[in-house]
């Protein structure tokens, strides 16, 4: 029994070579050991010799290398795609494409992407896959880990399978879409699957395609990025298993089991019955393996429970984890950015309220100073959205985006007659039962002007701080709020002003 065991051991050191390289010149014979970096000087790339224990060019085209274990450091380093910013923040996607290219030029024994996402962006998804396809100086490995939310889903599924080998952890598991932790409304899932797992990453499906190694599984990966797919698994007529589209199988071939459902483009938008599909429905029907089964189709190499099962694995059950630096630096400076951001976009949202309401009660002033004083009912009702600039509404619904607390201190805007307000509360949605019927006076024009202006000032304002640190911070913004929406907003805000203090008689400064 113990002589099976190593034996076993022996057969997965050598199914797993830990990668370095042996440079022999092809004319002298002259050999050295170490291991090539991605940095190139003209025609000659750089490269460590252990021997001289430092780094020296070299001509590619003159030396034979031979990938073995000599030479290498004793290590790996774990690149992190464990945080729910990962994949929606380019900042944060761009620092870990970089960290896995400098991890390579160190020459650890191999790099370990630990992946625990509910997935993200395509463009982000695209340049960390990029970045590992083009490590070919040193094994990239993914561990789907599991953890808050249970493996690696959409996007972050496909960097796995951009990685040369994929292990994962007994309870973990890949698929489309990830369960939502803690309770939710549907229309908070509805979001949460717009944002981590959009109908845009189908536009992705045939990049993903071509990452996967294996081409029988090429439609399992495309159901990673498209909701839409249907996959089952079947037998054909020489009894060889297969993976295909519902709609493409052959007459020849028998289901076996059906992977995924698949859900309809139009399952968003209401039956004729006038019943709109939950979101929460979605899951059963869509791609989701769990450790066992992803092992059993071949799409990942191994079940293991920590990176040291993995180091054991690739036969070098000694080498030590290193953490890439500055990665979690990032994601909370990123997470900063966009909670502040949030509430920039929840105090304009307030601010463009209270401008409609400005601009409502200036239009009722002038028609009074027409007819003079007038008689009129007071009271609350149900009131029409008034926005004469045609400014595309930003208001609280992007809560979900951003997790912000009511409790702003920015919230605290001002009614039209210039009194502090609760702005949290739905003025236009407010009612009154009881109507009395008064004398009022005419407002004054020129102090609602000037507060018009003073709103103006500071809706401007807080549009250029959101548009700022929304450039800065690409991924800050819900994925559907382009920026330009805020630009179109802030430039009428501007007119608008403009054209205020020139009828008050003022110059902008």
């Amino acid at each position: 029994m113990k002589t099976r065991i190593l034996l076993s051991a022996l057969l997965m050191c050598l199914s797993y070579p830990a990668a370095a390289d042996t440079f022999r010149h092809k004319e002298t014979g002259e050999t050295f050991y170490g291991f090539r970096s991605q940095k190139r000087s003209a025609d000659k790339i750089l490269v460590y010799h252990s021997e001289q224990k430092r780094m020296t060019t070299l001509d590619p085209t003159l030396y034979d290398i031979t990938m073995d274990s000599k030479g290498r450091r004793d290590n790996f380093v774990i690149v992190p795609i464990r945080q729910a910013e990962s994949l929606i923040s380019q900042a944060v996607a761009e620092r870990i494409a970089q960290a896995i290219v400098e991890a390579s030029n160190t020459g650890p024994q191999f790099i370990l992407v630990q992946i625990d996402s509910p997935g993200g962006r395509g463009e982000y998804m695209k340049l960390v896959a990029e970045a590992i396809q083009k490590t070919d100086n040193c094994p990239v490995a993914a561990y789907i880990s599991g953890g808050n939310f249970t493996g690696a889903y959409s996007a972050a599924a496909a960097i796995a399978l951009a990685c040369n080998e994929i292990y994962i952890a007994p309870a973990a598991a890949i698929g489309a879409i990830g369960p939502m932790t803690g309770a939710a409304t549907n229309e908070q899932y509805a979001a949460y699957v717009n944002l981590y797992s959009s109908d845009a990453l189908a536009a992705y499906s045939a990049y993903v395609m071509g990452l996967t190694k294996n081409p029988q599984l090429r439609v399992i990966a495309r159901a990673l990025v498209d909701k839409t797919v249907s996959v089952v698994e079947v037998v054909d007529a020489d009894g060889k298993t297969l993976f295909v589209e519902r709609d493409n199988r052959l007459p020849t071939q028998t289901i076996q089991r059906t992977l995924a459902e698949g859900v309809s483009r139009t399952a968003a938008a209401p039956d004729d019955k006038g019943k709109t599909e939950s979101p929460t429905e979605w899951l059963g029907r869509t791609l989701t393996l769990t450790s066992d089964e992803a092992l059993r189709i071949g799409l990942v190499n191994k079940i293991v429970a920590s990176p040291a099962e993995i180091a054991a694995a690739r036969g070098v059950p000694n080498a030590s984890p290193t953490n890439a630096p500055d990665i979690d630096a990032i994601v909370k400076r990123f997470a900063a950015a966009r909670k502040n951001i949030g509430r920039g976009l929840a105090y304009i949202g307030q601010l463009e309220d209270e401008a409609s309401t400005l601009e409502e009660q200036i239009a009722t002033v002038e028609n009074q100073l027409r007819t003079a004083t007038v008689r009129r009912e007071v009271g609350e009702t149900r009131r029409p959205d008034i926005a004469r600039r045609g400014r595309v509404g930003v208001p609280g619904e992007y809560d979900y985006y951003y997790d912000e607390p009511q409790d702003d201190p920015r919230r605290q805007v001002r009614d039209g007659m210039g009194r502090r307000i609760d702005s949290t509360r739905n003025r236009r949605n407010a009612t009154q039962t009881e109507r009395t019927t008064v004398e009022e006076p005419m407002a004054n024009l020129d102090d609602l002007r000037s507060e018009q202006a003073a709103v103006l000032r500071d809706l401007v304002a807080e549009y250029r701080s959101v548009i700022t640190q929304a450039r800065r911070w690409p991924g800050s913004l819900p994925p559907d709020m382009p920026i330009q929406v805020l630009e179109s907003n802030m430039n009428s805000a501007a007119a608008l002003l403009d054209s205020v203090n020139q009828m008050m008689g003022y110059r902008r400064r």
